[in-house]
């Protein structure tokens, strides 16, 4: 990280957020069915939202951040599929979206946690930290998300 400055780490963390924001909210707009594009929508605002945060950052923000943690005790798709670097394809489904979703969700925490470990700034290491939570939830709604579509069919 020495050799990056905050400015440089917080474009790339941004981003990050605004491709997956584009995945979700291109995904959304695929769907025919209602509640699916209403799901993704979702997805997509808080990713939007994230990337506000990263752009606007600034340290007494952070205080007023709190993230809900999410226990689980399934093991999630992430950890059994293939990769998707391939990305989505013509025509996916919301289950080939859930699991490219999440994913991405999981590269992410897994960006913002090594960013946590390795910048020296006080206030980035708690904002990354806060993305990396907030990543993690995401992944877990995903994947909650992905086993009661699996259900339901």
């Amino acid at each position: 990280m020495q050799n990056e400055n905050i400015e440089s780490i917080l474009k790339k963390a941004a981003a990050k957020e605004e491709g997956t924001y584009l995945l979700y909210k291109n995904a959304a707009d695929k769907m025919t069915d209602l509640q699916t594009k209403s799901t993704l929508n979702t997805f997509a605002e808080e990713e939007r939202k994230h990337k506000q945060i990263i752009e606007n950052f600034n340290a007494e923000m952070l205080e007023n951040l709190k993230v809900e943690t999410v226990e689980t005790s399934r093991q999630g798709i992430t950890e059994f599929l293939t990769d998707t670097d391939e990305g989505l394809g013509e025509h996916p489904d919301f289950k080939d979206v859930l699991v490219y979703a999440a994913k991405r969700e999981k590269k992410a925490f897994e960006f913002y946690s090594n960013m946590s470990e390795h910048v020296e700034d006080a206030d980035l290491k708690k904002l990354f930290g806060w993305l990396a939570k907030e990543e993690t939830k995401h992944k877990e709604n995903i994947e909650a998300l992905f086993w009661d579509v699996m259900y339901r069919e």
